[in-house]
């Protein structure tokens, strides 16, 4: 029977002879306080799984937070938007409306009934009174002015 180690070529030896110097190597001895903090530190005590806890619920209240003001932004900015819609549409029916009023007044027609129908007449050179003031200024009036 021939042996089986008896030839090695190639890089084969040196792994075999790195093989059998780490099975020769003593097993090391641990320490039993080493073992004894390896153990505590398994287990998760009362005190670090109550912070644990804490910070778990602190942090989704925040998460929650954050998102209900995202929420609100949106709605908000939606709002915005809506009544920014609502806003133009107003005022473009508002100066539709200014406009169709201002266009059926006939200044003519005005002028005659003024005249003719109702006796006016223009204000002659003593009958006006001009009054400048400041423009931050106002005037009251108090009584009729004759």
């Amino acid at each position: 029977m021939a042996r089986r180690d008896a030839y090695n070529y190639g890089n084969t030896a040196e792994k075999y002879h790195e093989y059998r110097l780490r099975m020769e190597e003593p097993v090391q001895e641990i320490d039993p306080r080493v073992r004894r903090n390896q153990q505590k530190a398994r287990f998760i005590d009362a005190p670090y799984l109550i912070f644990l806890c804490v910070a778990f619920v602190a942090v989704a209240m925040a998460a929650i937070m954050m998102i209900k003001a995202q929420e609100n932004l949106k709605e908000s900015v939606n709002s915005v938007s809506r009544l920014e819609r609502e806003y133009v549409t107003m005022k473009a029916d508002n100066d539709a409306n200014y406009n169709r009023i201002v266009n059926s007044v006939d200044n003519a027609e005005v002028k005659r009934i003024a005249t003719e129908e109702l006796g006016m007449h223009y204000a002659a050179e003593g009958q006006i009174v001009s009054y400048v003031g400041d423009l931050d200024d106002y005037v009251r009036q108090y009584q009729d002015i004759r």
